[in-house]
């Protein structure tokens, strides 16, 4: 295995296995315990690996003056203003719109794969596994994290029954790299990181488990490509990172301070609020993004 990021997530799995196994009723106690378990991580390099975009608009040319940056930067924060207010409206049709945003983000953002076939199957296997995995195996603990989103009971069920097809899908697409791995039409390390995610996702509770891959594995991987590509030191990526990811911070205790001083909002607010911010990111990446 030469890739840091999948060293590093190799270990944050094993990492978890034994610290779960040692303390799995604190752990799992409640969503707090694993909220705060995982801050650190979830603030550098989660928070920070979309604190770049700036950078990554310039780097594709999007970003050329002034003027652009401005437009660029309006349209940045528009986008989550919008996505946000039509969540709170339209709450189950935004959190699928959601979800399927997400998952391609996912995807393609660690897609590996070099063919064309494989490539589309590699981004939704990624997708199938971090979004339907957790729904078909922890149905309870998905209901719990979910109504902090606005979603309807009835979308909870819809998607609990196509989990039962998702999951069927996923292990035809895993066994279809089984076999090119077989063959060596694929690489041992994006073998490993299929099998490693799989196990991740059905082993480990909802959030721990996103906690694991978003942390240890996602934003690395986003963090690493972007320091090739701006030619940064592991120093310098590390600077770049620190105002967008301390404005970031700011932002989240403004939004739980206000969550305390004003009665018409509350956690699910703030939950879909940090979630909506997440869409200019994913629009950068997902469709703007092709190397």
């Amino acid at each position: 295995m030469k890739a840091l990021e999948l060293k590093i997530f190799v270990f944050s799995v094993f990492f978890f296995l034994i610290f779960v196994n040692l303390f799995e009723n604190f752990i799992y106690l409640n969503f707090y315990n694993q909220v705060i378990i995982f801050s650190i991580p979830l603030i550098w390099p989660g928070l920070a690996h979309g604190s770049l975009d700036i950078l990554t608009a310039k780097r594709l040319n999007l970003i050329k003056s002034k003027k652009t940056f401005f437009f660029f930067i309006t349209i940045y924060v528009c986008i989550p203003i919008s996505f946000f207010f039509f969540w709170l409206k339209f709450p189950d049709v935004f959190f699928v719109l959601f979800l399927v945003l997400s998952g391609l983000h996912f995807g393609i953002s660690d897609r590996e794969s070099k063919l064309s076939t494989q490539k589309k199957l590699e981004v939704l296997l990624r997708a199938l596994i971090i979004i339907f995995l957790p729904i078909k195996f922890y149905i309870y603990e998905i209901k719990e994290i979910f109504m902090f989103f606005f979603v309807s009971d009835n979308l909870i069920s819809l998607l609990f029954h196509l989990s039962e097809f998702f999951l069927y899908l996923t292990i035809f697409i895993f066994l279809f790299f089984l076999i090119n791995f077989v063959f060596k039409k694929i690489s041992v390390n994006l073998f490993i990181e299929f099998t490693l995610l799989l196990f991740c996702f059905i082993y480990f509770k909802p959030l721990v488990s996103f906690f694991i891959y978003f942390c240890f594995l996602h934003s690395i991987k986003h963090l690493l490509h972007e320091k090739y590509k701006l030619n940064l030191s592991f120093k310098k990526l590390f600077i770049k990172t620190l105002p967008m990811t301390i404005l970031s911070c700011l932002f989240i205790i403004f939004l739980m301070f206000t969550i305390t001083q004003i009665d018409i909002l509350n956690l699910n607010h703030i939950i879909v609020a940090l979630s909506s911010l997440t869409i200019s990111h994913i629009f950068l990446i997902n469709f703007l993004k092709n190397d």
